[in-house]
């Protein structure tokens, strides 16, 4: 009875399908559109008075807000379930 127990203790702890992170990962990405409709995807970035830094291992960019369309982008997240926004007054 305790190795049918210690079974299914590992079968619990098994984990994720890879299947299943990569769609975790992926609700975690941030959606950025351009004033010129140019699309990117971010996964760590910060929002510093009218500048949004993007956060990556080879390095951080830096974008003005003002390249942003700020509607399209908090649509885009919306539709996608990613909370996205920039202080009030910033980027307007």
């Amino acid at each position: 009875m305790l190795r049918e127990q210690d079974r299914n203790l590992d079968a619990r702890s098994d984990p994720l399908p890879q299947h299943a992170e990569g769609r975790a990962e992926s609700a975690q990405t941030t959606v950025l559109v351009f004033r010129d409709e140019r699309k990117q995807e971010v996964q760590n970035y910060a929002v510093v008075g009218q500048t949004l830094w993007i956060f990556e291992p080879q390095g951080t960019e830096e974008i003005p807000l003002a390249r942003l369309d700020i509607p399209a982008t908090a649509k885009a997240n919306d539709e996608r379930g990613v909370d996205f926004r920039v202080p009030a007054g910033e980027g307007q």
